[in-house]
């Protein structure tokens, strides 16, 4: 099986899950006794197991992708909210991340320095599981705000590039100066890393970085541009359409976004 046959099959399923969520009714759950969104139950099932199935074809029975997709909690949430809050960011997450599957690696080309940042930054909720998954009952390693997530990217950046400026400054913008995470100066690459939390959503967040595509213009080191935002409580109901939003908005396509959640 090849990368393009998958491929093939992410675009299918991405059409057929909007079969899916055009089903939406609203009935009572019978736990809560509270009207909630639904999906025809049916589509639902097939679609999950189609996706389980095209998950393992392309990562294996191993994999996280394929581990967290089988443990995914539904609760006393409706299908609609599982299905969106759940099976759907990491099937995007999954294929988003194909490039870099077991399948692709086979026939390995290498990486350019963007691709690299963008599969360890997609990867970063993975690096974050592990570092819970400590041996002999030590505590785990928690990332609890943005200063965590700001460490831990830089400590993953030194494994693979040398000159790595933190706290790089770009000129006065409206009358304040604004601080780019993190500049790679010779593969011109600048990052800026958010967590989300209960006062920085969706809203707020996309705000945030809209600034910060204006301000990255004026850098004379900036040729990229990644706005990385760490997201694991999924404050960001629709990261897709955030990522497609912001990307949309920098005609030159030196803009790229990941939005981490899984």
């Amino acid at each position: 099986m090849t990368t393009q046959t998958l491929e093939g099959r992410f675009k299918v399923l991405e059409q057929d899950y909007k079969a899916v969520i055009a089903t939406q009714h609203t009935a009572q759950n019978l736990l809560t006794h509270r009207n909630e969104t639904y999906v025809d139950s049916g589509k639902y099932k097939n679609w999950i197991a189609r996706v389980k199935k095209l998950i393992e074809d392309s990562y294996g029975k191993e994999s996280d992708y394929y581990k967290d997709f089988n443990t995914v909690n539904s609760g006393w949430s409706s299908n609609y909210n599982t299905l969106t809050r759940s099976y759907k960011p990491l099937f995007d997450a999954a294929r988003d991340d194909l490039a870099h599957s077991a399948i692709s690696m086979d026939t390995h080309i290498e990486s350019s320095p963007l691709n690299l940042v963008l599969n360890i930054l997609n990867r970063f909720p993975a690096f974050v599981r592990q570092l819970k998954r400590r041996h002999h009952g030590r505590a785990p390693l928690e990332v609890n705000d943005e200063y965590d997530v700001q460490d831990m990217v830089y400590a993953l950046l030194t494994l693979h590039f040398n000159d790595i400026r933190a706290e790089e400054y770009t000129p006065s913008f409206a009358g304040a100066a604004s601080r780019q995470d993190f500049l790679l100066k010779k593969e011109k690459i600048v990052i800026e890393v958010k967590k989300t939390r209960e006062t920085l959503g969706a809203g707020k967040v996309g705000g945030e970085l809209l600034i910060d595509m204006v301000r990255y213009r004026a850098h004379q080191d900036c040729d990229t541009l990644i706005l990385f935002v760490y997201d694991p409580d999924c404050y960001i109901n629709n990261p897709l359409g955030v990522k497609t939003d912001l990307e949309s908005k920098d005609a030159e396509g030196k803009v790229k976004v990941v939005i981490a959640q899984f």
